[in-house]
């Protein structure tokens, strides 16, 4: 996603949406670890995790405000 305005670089700047698999932080097995820059009136950065072996969630709170 690119993003476009006042406080941003004049041809827009492109947004972080990377994921990549790591240890999950209660249980050790694999799990998804994601970084997603946001616009919303500034550039927001959130990190994420999930896991489906055990069903650990952190970080998504951003997204259900």
């Amino acid at each position: 996603m690119i993003a476009y305005g006042g406080c941003i670089e004049s041809g827009g700047m492109e947004l972080a949406d990377e994921r990549w698999e790591a240890p999950c932080p209660r249980c050790g097995e694999p799990a998804e670890h994601g970084h997603v820059e946001g616009a919303e009136g500034s550039l927001n950065i959130y990190r994420t995790i999930a896991c489906d072996n055990c069903g650990h969630h952190e970080g998504f709170d951003w997204m259900n405000p």
